[in-house]
């Protein structure tokens, strides 16, 4: 399996400085995307300038994007729940179009290493060696799944 490790600028051999690592595969590379606390002055402008951060990564140096991504955590600092779920999906929903919508998790955290940001991102990326079409099955909700709207504290 050939592997590349990119790594910021002046960080040396420090294990902890890698940005992301990148794995070739038969059918694709396998892109897994460092927890990055992208900067903003709002949730959404930190997760606007998230994706768009992956999208230039991906682009510049793996031959992908967005469309690519199959996973995005979110770290969230709990204490700003549930007002930060709204925006960081309303960000996300501006950056990727049916059919190409990633799995997401969200996990609210009492705290984001990297300073006062309100929240920690990290993405993989499958890049396909050959592009084809996106297959979309609509699959029925697993049992006792609610939306975020559906949910009684959404904010007014």
């Amino acid at each position: 399996m050939e592997k590349t490790v990119f790594r910021r600028e002046g960080r040396g051999d420090d294990a902890v400085a890698v940005s992301a690592v990148r794995t070739r595969h038969a059918a694709f590379d396998f892109v897994q995307l460092d927890g990055i606390c992208p900067p903003g002055d709002t949730p959404r402008e930190c997760a606007e300038r998230g994706l768009w951060f992956f999208d230039t990564f991906l682009r510049e140096y793996c031959d992908g994007s967005l469309a690519d991504v199959t996973m995005i955590r979110h770290y969230v600092r709990a204490d700003l729940l549930p007002d930060v779920e709204f925006a960081v999906g309303e960000a996300c929903r501006e950056y990727f179009e049916p059919p190409e919508l990633p799995a997401t998790v969200m996990v609210g955290v009492g705290d984001v290493v990297g300073g006062d940001a309100p929240l920690k991102m990290e993405a993989e990326a499958r890049i396909p060696h050959e592009r084809c079409e996106t297959e979309v099955v609509e699959l029925p909700p697993p049992p006792g799944y609610t939306t975020s709207a559906d949910r009684s504290d959404r904010p007014e």
